[in-house]
């Protein structure tokens, strides 16, 4: 299957004109935040007030009606550049009705799409399940450090932000039925936006979205693929890399009517771990809900509740979580200056109720432009 992938890109790479059409984009996000100075793993900056930035530029090239290029760099102040996006889009491929996309993209698993960029984000962050670490790492690791890992945000995300990675795509509608069926280099939790396959397994994505009127669309999603690289840390059984395997599930909502605008999405996630004696299966339930209303044209407020929940792993007689469970509550307020301008002031609450003292609360001022 991965010869037949390097071929497919090949031969379309091989076959592309020079451009015919380029339209580029970006957005351009300044921001000015404080962090109370907790053990929360949620700490910004270590606490410390700080001045931050985001550079994104798009460049969208059609080449000739049915093929197309697309890139999306993104710049940070710690982080010069990344390459989010750089794939090549065919559409109606081959007269047959769904479209074909290689390369570097966006994974098809929920529905954060375009608010994972400051203009279209209802507020600073993202969800916890994009955004927080749980103790679990991406290689071979025992009870005992999969514990000391609780709420240090060391280990896999439940989604590894914008879940960006390198693979094929074929998607498309069957009137109001969108579908789509992926395969990427690394896990929904795990990717490998800049490597090659770290394993003898790609992951395998499944996405359906469903809109039954205007105003309304649900989705469902589930994938599946080993989640630890070969040459790491030795398995402690005859087991090769590949039985160690995420399989993950998700559902979602968006629902908007005038002025009203309401998302949710709740992801179920299963690691086969390869613990020291026996092999374990960890899970976590992550949910979040966010809501937007537009009071005036160019003022409006926004509302975000988001949570994980972890199962619990026997160590002896006892009975513990492998991660404490978490819960966030964020809101802010958003004025647009003109159509491609907004100043935001959000102010976040994070809390591990399993943790006396754990929480972290984090204030927001930021002006994002699109050009």
């Amino acid at each position: 299957m991965k010869n037949i992938l390097v071929f497919l890109l090949l031969a379309a790479s091989l076959s592309l004109p020079a451009f015919a059409q380029v339209q580029l984009s970006g957005e351009a996000s300044a921001y000015s935040l404080k962090s109370s100075r907790s053990q929360n793993p949620r700490v910004v900056n270590k606490g410390n007030a700080t001045f931050g930035w985001r550079f994104d530029i798009f460049v969208d090239g059609k080449v000739t009606d049915n093929v197309y290029v697309l890139v999306n760099t993104r710049s940070f102040e710690d982080d010069p550049i990344n390459f989010d996006y750089a794939a090549i889009r065919i559409t109606d491929f081959a007269g047959l009705g769904f479209n074909v996309q290689m390369g570097k993209f966006d994974m098809p698993f929920g529905n954060l799409a375009e608010r994972r960029f400051p203009t279209k984000n209802f507020l600073y962050g993202l969800p916890l399940i994009y955004e927080y670490r749980t103790s679990l790492p991406g290689q071979v690791a025992g009870r005992v450090e999969v514990l000391n890992n609780r709420s240090k945000g060391v280990g896999m995300r439940l989604l590894d932000f914008g879940i960006y990675d390198i693979g094929a795509m074929l998607y498309g509608d069957i009137g109001r039925l969108h579908y789509a069926i992926a395969g990427s280099n690394g896990t929904v939790s795990s990717t490998s936006p800049r490597q090659l396959n770290q394993n003898q397994d790609f992951n395998k994505i499944v996405r359906l979205a469903y809109t039954p009127m205007m105003g309304l669309t649900v989705g469902a999603a589930a994938a599946m693929g080993a989640y630890l690289a070969d040459g790491g840390k030795p398995l402690p059984r005859d087991e090769g890399s590949n039985h160690y395997q995420q399989l993950i599930g998700e559902a979602d909502f968006e629902f908007s009517r005038d002025r009203f605008l309401l998302n949710g999405e709740a992801v179920y996630s299963q690691w086969t771990v390869p613990f020291e004696n026996e092999d374990t299966k960890l899970s976590v339930l992550g949910y979040y809900a966010e809501a937007k209303y537009t009071w005036f044209p160019r003022f409006s407020t926004a509302a975000r509740v988001s949570g994980l929940i972890f199962s619990k792993l026997n160590i002896g007689d006892a009975s513990v979580r492998w991660d404490n469970n978490v819960l966030e509550v964020e809101a802010g307020i958003g004025y647009h200056i003109d159509r491609n301008t907004i100043i935001k002031i959000i102010r976040r609450e994070t809390r591990t109720p399993e943790v006396t003292g754990m929480r972290d609360n984090l204030t927001v001022l930021q002006l994002a432009v699109s050009f």
